[in-house]
């Protein structure tokens, strides 16, 4: 624990962080100046929440204040949230005598360091949020349980696409309806004011979000089914145009069909009510999200990192790998050094070596065939939850 608190303090004293952070700085900056709304108007990127831009303003002013860097400032509360993150892993984990060592096996894995110490956005929360929903659905606070997802929501929206897992934790309807009243009234607490002033940039700004596809400046993809279609079997310009046409439509609607998986996937495993299997089956609904989808992955791989310890060691081990070796292997590159001291030079890497080639290639082909082996197994529809509490009911 003590080596990946001085990590994390490294990378948030030491460090200049990627691209993010600079546009964090700059969303700061500009809510400041022009307010949320008008911001909003402005900026068609301008995606995040109005209870996160806020906070960014608000920090921006702290460090004029006090004259610390804005980098070190914003990247600190994560930093301190993938604190919590790995506090609720070990009391969520089963008591047997490789708890302490998933525990530490999270702490100090690179991918978790790197996005919640050196990257500059706010992915660790999502884990947070949802570890923190699930632990408080434990001890039968249904109330907070709920306000915890709703307040996941403050800050990035793709905790929602673990509420279907999260409802398996209550097999009465009524606790259900508790549950996403409290979420709801928490997420509009801090939407409601916006939306009140113009709900229509709020819609189309945050909700109306769908990601990027990330490629380099030569069009070299980062991440997703293309990589196995398009750079590993055929070059995209050997494809058939009738055969392209189809390919290209599916993978424009990839993240569709990912989420719609997911739902199939939680659906199929509505019967393992353990909070151990519910925290399984968040980890493999994200994982199918980033083996189905183009436009999700690199810190986006927060969202799940914690999770995937809940998994069989067969995924959880070579998962947690090949995103560290990944996601450390580019931030190496873009940043011109093993230590992460430099500039962050992603457009001046059109490119990429073939050792990070060879692991993207690995890490993708990895998660698109788990994906494809968590669907199949679910199909299964194995009723039987491994040994956990009582579920919740109502009464």
């Amino acid at each position: 624990m003590v080596i990946g608190a001085a990590l994390r303090a490294y990378c948030l004293v030491f460090t200049n962080g990627t691209s993010d952070m600079d546009d964090w700085e700059d969303h700061a900056q500009q809510v400041h100046d022009r307010g949320l709304i008008g911001y909003y108007h402005a900026n068609a990127f301008a995606n995040h929440p109005p209870f996160i831009s806020k906070a960014g303003s608000l920090i921006l002013q702290m460090s004029a204040a006090t004259h610390i860097p804005f980098r070190i400032l914003f990247r600190t509360p994560f930093a301190f949230l993938d604190v919590a993150n790995a506090w609720l892993l070990f009391l969520l984990l089963p008591e047997n005598r490789w708890r302490l060592c998933a525990t530490a096996c999270y702490w100090l894995s690179p991918a978790a360091i790197l996005i919640s110490a050196y990257h500059g956005n706010t992915d660790t929360a999502v884990a947070f949020f949802l570890l923190l929903s699930v632990w408080l659905a434990t001890n039968k606070q249904i109330v907070s349980s709920g306000a915890a997802l709703g307040a996941s929501l403050w800050v990035k929206l793709p905790g929602i696409l673990a509420l279907p897992a999260l409802l398996i934790l209550f097999r009465r309807w009524r606790l259900r309806g508790i549950f996403l009243l409290a979420a709801a009234i928490t997420a509009l607490s801090t939407y409601l004011p916006a939306l009140i002033q113009d709900y229509k940039v709020v819609c189309t700004n945050v909700f109306g979000y769908r990601g990027l596809i990330l490629q380099t400046a030569e069009g070299v993809p980062l991440w997703g089914p293309s990589v196995l279609l398009f750079s590993t079997l055929v070059p995209v310009q050997a494809w058939p145009e009738k055969y392209l046409r189809s390919t290209l439509f599916v993978l424009e609607h990839s993240s569709s069909i990912a989420i719609a998986a997911m739902l199939v996937l939680s659906w199929l495993r509505r019967n393992r009510t353990s909070p151990q299997e519910v925290c399984a089956t968040i980890g493999m609904a994200y994982a199918v999200l980033f083996g189905f989808s183009d436009y999700w992955a690199f810190q986006y791989f927060a969202w799940a990192l914690p999770f995937w310890f809940f998994l069989r060691w067969w995924y959880s081990i070579p998962a947690v790998s090949l995103t560290s070796a990944y996601l450390y292997s580019l931030h190496w590159l873009f940043c011109g050094n093993g230590w992460l001291l430099g500039k962050w030079h992603f457009l001046g890497h059109p490119a990429l070596p073939s050792l990070v080639l060879v692991i993207r290639n690995l890490a993708v082909s990895f998660f698109f065939i788990g994906a494809c082996a968590f669907l199949i197994r679910a199909f299964r529809r194995q009723p039987v939850s491994i040994s956990a509490p009582e579920p919740m009911k109502d009464g």
